[in-house]
């Protein structure tokens, strides 16, 4: 299922539209821009929510980084969320996992005051707070590591903007169940209903168990 097709889907549950021939084309139709656009909102938002649960399994995935010899911060992938499992660095070249140091960044500035420039063996990483996701490494990758080759496993961004992105899920149940929990929340929204309620609706309720049932793998 498309963006596309989970705005109809949801316009069409609140009534919005009805005959085949009243399904919108595009996001810029303008017959029903506002509904359009809340219905984008009330799908990405409720995406949002989900995705702070850890349920999607679209989110997991892996990527690499290369270490420089003297660098000490590396960016992270842009679409990353969050680490998957106990975050880690895997020494692709050794098979030995980087675990994050005890404290981060603050315990080392106490630890040692030359942790920004002492090269050496990367023995931990911390999370370097910047204006973009990267973490440091401790010790900075001396000459011997140059180029080495660090993979990690995190959750990635499955955000929605794109009339033709998919929607995360493996399956029309899934889909299906997603928007009905969507179209709640676009009815709260239509309506300045107050959204702290939504949790409490039936209807919403119901189709977020149906959800989380079918995104479980096992019983």
């Amino acid at each position: 299922m498309t963006f596309l097709e989970a705005v109809n889907r949801l316009l069409r549950i609140n009534t919005i539209i009805r005959g085949d021939d009243d399904a919108i084309t595009t996001f810029s139709d303008t017959q029903h821009s506002a509904d359009i656009s809340l219905a984008q909102i009330a799908i990405q938002d409720e995406l949002t929510e989900i995705i702070s649960e850890k349920l999607i399994p679209y989110e997991h995935t892996t990527d690499t980084i290369a270490l420089v010899s003297g660098q000490r911060s590396y960016a992270l992938n842009t679409n990353f969320i969050r680490f998957f499992g106990t975050p880690s660095f895997l020494d692709t070249t050794d098979n030995t996992l980087i675990f994050e140091h005890k404290g981060g960044e603050q315990a080392l500035m106490i630890l040692d005051t030359y942790y920004k420039t002492v090269t050496g063996s990367p023995m931990y990483f911390y999370w370097d707070n910047t204006t973009t996701k990267k973490v440091g490494f401790y010790n900075v990758p001396s000459a011997s590591f140059d180029s080495r080759s660090l993979s990690y496993d995190y959750e990635k961004s499955v955000m929605v903007t794109s009339s033709t992105d998919t929607m995360p899920f493996h399956n029309n149940e899934e889909n299906y169940a997603f928007v009905s929990m969507a179209a709640q929340r676009f009815k709260f929204m239509n309506e300045k209903k107050e959204l702290g309620e939504l949790m409490h609706n039936s209807t919403y309720g119901n189709a977020k168990s149906r959800l989380y049932a079918l995104l479980r793998w096992k019983n």
